[in-house]
């Protein structure tokens, strides 16, 4: 018989279709590279469930944009241009975040970028550098500041891991260093953090349709390739993401902490 292609999925359907709607009436939250993807659909959620969302990215135009589509208005989510890999810059826009919005409930430290598709031997140490000083040592410094603003009143921090931070990603060395050093940091502040009533855990996204997708792609990795990685057999939408961080991020997830959640479409598992 003929191979049956895997069905189409409706994100939209699914968020709004039987699904516990956690609630963050009146809450701040921070989501870093909150401006496309991942950040951009979480965001989205968020505000939909109620909280009030500070999105940071490195460029004004690029927060600018974001504000544009979630709320013109500014009633519901604020954005600054912000360098994660900046001590200086993250510490500044964590004192304004506290000051005109806080006090802050939760935080999902999503800002990363993808590295060039090469071996290990070929790597110069500039393109290794540039990715692990965004995706490891950015959400150390945003780590490092959340829980500082947590200490006293506790609350919940998300960090966007990897199946790379499980898995090793052939060519993508820098990455999956970086990812896998993600899952470990946020083991260390949970296990540092319980007993203020902090819950730091990670999201380990397969194969999203996000603008590291198209850079994998656009590197020459073909997309049924990505998606036959997972026995789903399909790429995810970011909304699938974005509803796993909200569920860690609410008070549902109450009891849990140091987690590593899969969002792979069952890739890991093999």
């Amino acid at each position: 018989g003929q191979e049956q292609s895997p069905p189409v999925w409706d994100a939209s359907a699914a968020l709004t279709e039987g699904v516990v709607m956690s609630c963050f009436e009146g809450k701040v939250i921070l989501v870093t590279g909150g401006a496309s993807g991942i950040g951009l659909a979480t965001c989205a959620l968020l505000i939909e469930r109620g909280a009030f969302v500070v999105l940071w990215d490195l460029t004004q135009d690029a927060v600018s944009a974001a504000m544009r589509e979630l709320d013109a208005s500014g009633e519901n989510c604020a954005a600054y241009a912000v360098d994660v890999t900046d001590i200086v810059q993250v510490g500044h826009a964590m004192q304004l975040l506290l000051q005109n919005h806080g006090p802050l409930f939760g935080a999902f430290n999503n800002a990363g970028i993808g590295g060039p598709t090469i071996p290990i031997a070929d790597m110069t140490e500039a393109d290794f550098d540039a990715v692990v000083n965004v995706d490891l040592k950015g959400v150390w410094l945003c780590l490092k500041h959340e829980l500082i603003a947590l200490k006293d009143s506790g609350g919940s921090i998300v960090n966007n891991a990897s199946v790379a931070g499980l898995v090793a990603l052939a060519g993508q060395s820098a990455y999956t260093s970086a990812k896998h050093g993600v899952v470990g940091l946020t083991k260390t502040a949970a296990a540092e953090y319980a007993m203020a009533n902090i819950r730091v855990n990670a999201v380990c996204p397969g194969a999203v349709r996000t603008p590291i997708l198209t850079h994998l792609i656009d590197a020459g990795i073909d997309e049924e390739a990505l998606a036959g990685m997972s026995p789903a057999n399909r790429i995810a939408e970011p909304p699938e993401v974005a509803t796993a961080v909200a569920w860690l991020l609410s008070d549902e997830a109450s009891f849990v902490t140091g987690a590593a959640l899969t969002v792979d479409g069952g890739w890991t598992v093999q």
